[in-house]
């Protein structure tokens, strides 16, 4: 039987539908109206339309869930409770002049995220404001039918969060803002003046974490920002397809959304054929070679590093100031004659005055500077333009021609000084043109070829390295080959001479999976960036790409953001069972202990019971059979999605061949894919990063497969923590060192 309060947030859910139900009239009655107003050239107006048309849309999505939490809140000196009922947007009462629903991003939604029952308080545009909370309530709301509510007060394991984490994968990314948790609500809101480090488990919540930061970010600053303004950079495009639909759902569109790859190509312009960057991981993992990698893994390691360090962009800084002190025809500046600048000016012009800007930059400013030369001597490179064109004349009209080729002569002389008497006139700067056209440009990817054939080996003390780094570089393009390492040097190439970085639009780069990327991927983007507005977001116990990425964030922060940086950590996990965190600390405490600096482990807030259970198997078609039993009997309890998981893709495809003689569209992804669905997914180990699925199936974790080596560690720590709700860990012969 339902109580009296029940019915009464019932009424209130009906009350408010029929308000959203209004405004949405009232906006497309005003819509209506301004667009038979409408002229082409009215931009003001244009944008009403368009605000307007969004603000429909909005209402249209919220309408079968219009808002998730209620907060009852008196301000300190007054007696008026405030009901504020807290959604994904906020929408106003257009004849009242008050908030129907208050949006999740506003600073009193604070409240309802960080506050407490009792006393409490919010920071406002208007100062801190102070105050009584008397109830804090959720809801459960499914096509306009209130489910439920609960009473809260700040707990990790409050009702909605359990239910919210008890929800299938491919549901769940979605349902976030209703369940924003303490620690992650300080992420978002936080400063975007200085640069954020945080340092999260897996299961933590930093890719929605990520997303929700834009949302606010584009909130709080919707009047300096556009979302355009705003670039997630993540590590596959499989990733970004497996969120695209979140954005939208958060009221977020057109935010730059790249893979480091696909940034590349929007700087330089050109598309570049980039290896698999896994490629070489699947090598370290597998520690073998093919006609491609020849040498050993350690100077495979130590090469990819080296590119990726803060100490080769030093040697591409050191290549790039040759280049430019090489870079300006060495001759003076003369027309006809006039000297108007000489070349050692122009070169300390170039070199020093205007060393901040790229290079292109350089010559069009030093371009200007001669011009303004040539107008302070306009009469004096006048006259010897006349001067010139007479003695031309009349040295022809002595040649034994005929009198018709002299009077075609004459006019094409007199043409030819004509246009640069006109230049003058006319104060046009394309007179200096023809000087620096001279200037023997090259693409970036030419530039580096050159830099690694004729500069490097002598610069980089280890020559074994060295030999190593200049064949190989130089083997792969000639291919027409590009590595992962080389697209930094090759980004901040073009950069430095012709400049570019997204027409300088950006304000904010948001960076998950950071651990996978290097110093000098990072000094990229804070080249694009102009600044360090960033967000960076990583998991260092995930760094399968040690050998470029970041292996102690002390050690960034000191070296990427000297100034200083924000520094959190996020330690509760919201992904998989007490069980299958445990044991994932288990495997994640067996690294070295100077790989465990800054290691957190994860404090799981589902509790969950039989998430587990490891299997030995006489041989991998036992493996097999079970797998395909076990996916039946998921599929019953309500399971959409499902992932078994090997060391490499070597090894999923085998696994792939042998599921189709029993399942039907079992899927194998691969670095490149782009799309990802529900069902059934064969996942090499170094690919699962990010994502989650409901069942995890760990295919032969032998003795063999996985050993008490780091990269080993960190494979299966990923794979583990794949996991919702069901993990099998699967074994032929001995199990790993590291499941024991």
């Amino acid at each position: 039987m339902e109580t009296q309060e029940f019915q009464k947030e019932k009424l209130k859910l009906k009350s408010v539908i029929k308000d959203l139900e209004k405004e949405e009239e009232i906006l497309a009655e005003n819509l209506n109206r301004s667009s038979m107003e409408f002229s082409k050239d009215d931009y003001v107006r244009a944008h009403l339309i368009y605000l307007g048309e969004k603000k429909i849309k909005d209402i249209k999505q919220i309408k079968n869930k219009p808002y998730f939490a209620r907060v009852d809140f008196t301000e300190k000196n007054t007696n008026k409770l405030e009901n504020l009922y807290i959604g994904k947007i906020s929408v106003l009462d257009s004849s009242l002049q008050e908030p129907i629903i208050i949006d999740w991003r506003a600073p009193i939604s604070n409240l309802y995220y960080d506050g407490r029952i009792g006393k409490s308080s919010y920071d406002s545009p208007d100062g801190i404001i102070e105050g009584n909370i008397s109830l804090k309530r959720q809801y459960f709301i499914e096509n306009q039918i209130l489910k439920k509510y609960s009473d809260i007060d700040l707990k990790t394991t409050d009702e909605l969060l359990q239910v919210a984490l008890g929800q299938k994968a491919d549901d769940r990314l979605k349902n976030i803002v209703a369940t924003i948790q303490s620690e992650q609500n300080a992420v978002i809101r936080a400063d975007i003046n200085k640069p954020l480090i945080v340092q999260g488990v897996a299961g933590s919540g930093k890719t929605t974490i990520a997303l929700h930061r834009i949302a606010y970010l584009i909130y709080k600053y919707e009047k300096e920002f556009n979302p355009d303004n705003f670039m997630i950079i993540a590590p596959n495009k499989f990733f970004l397809n497996y969120i695209s639909n979140v954005l939208p759902d958060l009221g977020v569109e057109n935010v730059r959304q790249y893979t480091f790859e696909d940034l590349a190509y929007e700087v330089i312009g050109k598309k570049l054929k980039i290896s698999d960057s896994n490629e070489k991981l699947v090598t370290i993992v597998n520690k073998e070679f093919d006609n491609i990698n020849k040498g050993n893994i350690e100077i495979i390691i130590e090469e990819s590093k080296m590119k990726s360090s803060i100490k080769f962009k030093d040697l591409v800084d050191e290549y790039l100031k040759e280049l430019a002190e090489n870079y300006l025809p060495k001759k003076d500046f003369i027309i006809e004659n006039v000297r108007v600048m000489r070349y050692e000016t122009m070169q300390k012009l170039f070199l020093e005055t205007y060393k901040n800007l790229c290079f292109t930059r350089r010559v069009e400013e030093l371009k200007k500077h001669i011009f303004s030369k040539i107008k302070n001597n306009s009469d004096i490179i006048q006259n010897a333009i006349r001067a010139k064109r007479t003695a031309r004349i009349n040295k022809m009209l002595k040649e034994e021609i005929s009198e018709e080729e002299k009077r075609k002569r004459r006019i094409e002389i007199f043409e030819e000084y004509e246009i640069l008497l006109k230049y003058l006139d006319k104060n046009d700067i394309k007179i200096t043109d023809a000087f620096f056209e001279k200037i023997n440009k090259q693409e970036a990817v030419t530039y580096y070829r050159k830099m690694i054939k004729d500069f490097i080996y002598s610069k980089i003390e280890n020559k074994n390295l060295a030999k190593y780094l200049v064949e190989n570089t130089l083997s792969n393009l000639e291919k027409g080959e590009i590595s992962f390492e080389d697209l930094a040097p090759i980004i901040y190439i073009h950069l430095k001479i012709y400049g570019g970085g997204l027409n300088n639009k950006l304000r904010h780069i948001i960076i998950d999976e950071a651990q996978d990327y290097g110093e000098f991927q990072f000094s990229v983007l804070k080249t694009i960036l102009n600044s360090n507005s960033m967000t960076i977001l990583g998991d260092i116990a995930q760094g399968v790409h040690f050998y470029r990425g970041i292996e102690n964030w002390d050690d960034f922060i000191k070296l990427e953001f000297p100034e200083g940086a924000s520094f959190r950590t996020l330690s509760k996990t919201y992904r998989t069972t007490k069980e299958i965190m445990d044991k994932a600390n288990e495997v994640i405490a067996k690294l070295p202990e100077k790989e465990r600096h800054q290691l957190i482990f994860g404090e799981p807030v589902i509790e969950g019971k039989d998430s587990i259970h490891i299997m030995k198997k006489k041989d991998e078609s036992e493996i097999i059979e079970s797998i395909v039993n076990r996916i039946k009997e998921f599929k019953t309890l309500g399971y959409k999605s499902f992932a078994i998981i090997g060391k490499d893709l070597k090894e999923c495809e085998n696994i792939k061949k042998k599921l189709n003689k029993f399942l039907e569209d079992v899927r194998l992804i691969r670095s490149k894919d782009s799309e990802y669905f529900a069902g059934i997914s064969v996942v090499p180990s170094y690919l699962a990063k990010g994502l989650e699925f409901d069942s995890v199936m760990l295919y032969n974790a032998n003795e063999e497969k996985y050993q008490k080596e780091v990269l080993d560690i960190k494979l299966l720590y990923v794979a583990i923590t794949r996991a919702m709700s069901k993990l099998d860990i699967y074994y032929t012969k001995n199990l790993t060192e590291l499941l024991k």
